[in-house]
């Protein structure tokens, strides 16, 4: 009986130490960098070999449409052990503008770690176009949505262009 508690702590400091050994990661992605005013955007906060209390940050200038949606995974292959959870939000914005989404926190005891902030511009909408958010960049969402291109930075600038073309000086 003394035998098998050395065998399981044992293995359990062998878990640990594999576990431990492998990269922390600690990212966010955006559906898009642009979005037109009226519709969604879609943001996913995903943690890597790590644990901890997540802590969103403050969606100021959005509303929170949908969300946290949680998933985890946990994998052991040949003694390889990797685990992930992501937070995914749906967000809305209430007007035009550029924001900035500050990092989500995730604190383990007495450290803390942040992902990276995200700029976003709201752009008008005149014509009352969609955007679909369920894409994020290079299908990283685990989800098998149509792939459509977020608004580049040139088609927001035609956007913006005009937007001043139509306005009488």
């Amino acid at each position: 009986m003394f035998g098998n508690k050395w065998i399981y702590l044992l293995s359990a400091i062998l878990w640990i130490a594999t576990a431990s050994g492998q990269d922390v990661v600690f990212k966010v992605e955006v559906s898009a960098d642009t979005l037109y005013l009226g519709n969604f955007l879609g943001i996913k906060y995903t943690l890597e070999n790590t644990q901890g209390d997540f802590q969103a940050p403050e969606f100021e200038g959005f509303r929170i449409a949908d969300g946290p949606n949680v998933s985890s995974q946990f994998s052991m292959i040949n003694g390889h052990v990797s685990q992930s959870s992501s937070y995914e939000y749906i967000l809305k914005p209430s007007e035009p503008g550029v924001y900035l989404i500050p990092g989500a926190v995730l604190v383990q005891g007495d450290q803390e770690l942040f992902s990276p902030e995200k700029i976003i511009s709201v752009v008008d909408n005149p014509l009352g176009i969609q955007q679909d958010y369920r894409i994020y960049k290079e299908g990283d969402s685990g989800l098998n949505f149509p792939k459509k291109k977020p608004m580049t930075a040139q088609d927001s600038l035609r956007l913006k262009l005009r937007k001043i073309k139509s306005k009488k000086i």
